[in-house]
């Protein structure tokens, strides 16, 4: 008789309810497997999300769950893990999933990153929501090193700097090779990962073709090199993050006053693109394009009649690097939109740095968003009309912060990144690759 079947065994004393609640527990969080099997982290996501979203019942049930589990725990020796199961955080998280699920999943997140052994997201890597294989074993890995360092007591969570702590420990088991992993960092295995999911997920062939080239250049990353050089590339933001300082008084309509959008067009040298005189933001419209993007970039905020620097903005005005990298991590905007897709293909066509034909990119974006299975208003196919608004939205925001340039007549333009501009395009989309929750189909 193995010793889970002993333990089992003792607890037939308490009644044959509690042998057999404790086995269904064992079994689901274990698949049967021995006591070794067993982690704080598992055990925790096991009583603090599983139970509460999948078991049967109500919170009496749950909790008569735990409390067999808990006594199991305590006959095997691992008293710890038992406190653990029949603490007042598990109880509170159960009685809470009756009323209310989506609260109790926020408590439970909340504990989870309390406890200090909840792997958290590093300069490397954001985690995903759901996770293939390689990057689902380094989760684990990471959250058993960091349970080991809480019980050491190297790691106390609440203290003072354990959060830094924690991240170096987990940027450590990330970096470095391990045979479970075929003597690789586990972080090379979830790159190659996300990165062949990325480029060969389902629905858009167009995609798939467009960003294969990109695969090797993807694994490395981009320095953004000096900050002066990453400052010059970024000139207009740097220039209206400069202007904006401590703050800056809207109009009563909420524009930026004459005065600034004056001496916006005439030292950024966009008086010329204008046709007409132009006192005000909508009548200037490359510096309405300007703050709007720096808006979405999330470097500037409105309060009230006042627009403001955020604290990104604020670190952007101080350190060129720091404005480079945060452009790079917000260019290609929110997950799951159209208009991230359409940003997705310009960024990639033009990170090579040659010159390509305007028609041929519009026709790109609007042959991945339609294969996609994107969809505009009442649920129908997008048209070529809608395709192209995603793409000149994308084409005005990379030009007015003048990092890509356009040649040739009209109907034969040519566009083409400026020199710098590659390296800032490509490290956008590998921050697409490694700092979002779900990676793309």
């Amino acid at each position: 008789m193995n010793s889970v079947e002993q333990a089992l065994a003792a607890l037939s004393r308490v009644g044959p309810g509690a042998v057999r609640d404790a086995r269904a527990a064992w079994e689901a969080l274990t698949g049967g497997n021995g006591p070794e099997s067993v982690t704080q982290w598992r055990l925790q996501q096991f009583c603090w999300d599983t139970i509460p979203r999948t078991w049967p019942g109500d919170s009496t049930t749950r909790l008569r769950i735990t409390d067999a589990l808990a006594t199991l725990l305590d006959e095997l020796g691992l008293q710890r893990y038992g406190g653990i199961v029949r603490g007042e955080t598990t109880r509170g998280i159960l009685l809470t999933a009756e009323q209310s699920p989506d609260r109790a999943r926020v408590v439970a997140r909340r504990a989870m990153q309390r406890s200090g052994i909840e792997p958290p997201d590093t300069e490397l890597l954001t985690w995903g929501a759901v996770m293939s294989t390689a990057e689902a074993c380094a989760l684990e890995a990471v959250a058993d090193r960091l349970e080991m360092a809480v019980a050491a007591g190297d790691l106390q969570p609440g203290s003072r700097g354990w959060r830094d702590h924690q991240a170096d420990l987990t940027i450590a088991v990330l970096t470095t090779p391990r045979t479970d992993f075929g003597n690789r960092a586990p972080y090379e295995a979830i790159l190659d990962e996300r990165i062949h999911e990325w480029v060969r997920g389902p629905r858009s062939t167009t995609r798939g073709g467009l960003l294969a080239p990109l695969e090797t250049r993807l694994r490395e990353p981009v320095d953004p090199g000096m900050a002066a050089p990453a400052r010059a590339l970024l000139r207009p933001l740097d220039w209206l993050l400069t202007e904006v300082g401590e703050g800056l008084t809207l109009t009563a309509a909420g524009y930026l006053p004459p005065r600034t959008v004056a001496r916006a067009l005439d030292e950024l040298g966009w008086r010329e693109e204008l046709i007409g005189p132009a006192t005000r933001e909508v009548d200037a419209y490359p510096v309405l394009v300007l703050r709007e993007t720096a808006h979405r970039l999330g470097l500037i905020r409105r309060r009230g009649n006042r627009l403001l620097l955020t604290p990104g903005g604020r670190a952007a005005v101080n350190d060129g690097r720091a404005l480079w990298q945060a452009v790079a991590a917000s260019l290609i905007g929110p997950e799951h939109t159209a208009l991230a897709a359409a940003y997705e293909v310009v960024l990639a066509v033009l990170e090579p740095g040659d010159a390509v034909p305007e028609e041929d990119v519009r026709r790109l974006v609007q042959a991945v968003v339609t294969e996609s299975g994107w969809r505009a208003a009442g649920r129908r196919q997008p048209s070529e009309s809608d395709t192209s608004s995603l793409f000149f939205a994308v084409l005005r925001e990379l030009r007015w912060l003048e990092l890509v340039q356009e040649t040739g007549a009209l109907l034969d333009r040519q566009l083409e990144a400026r020199p710098g501009a590659a390296d800032l395009f490509r490290a956008s989309l590998r921050h697409r690759v490694v700092h979002r929750m779900i990676v793309p189909f």
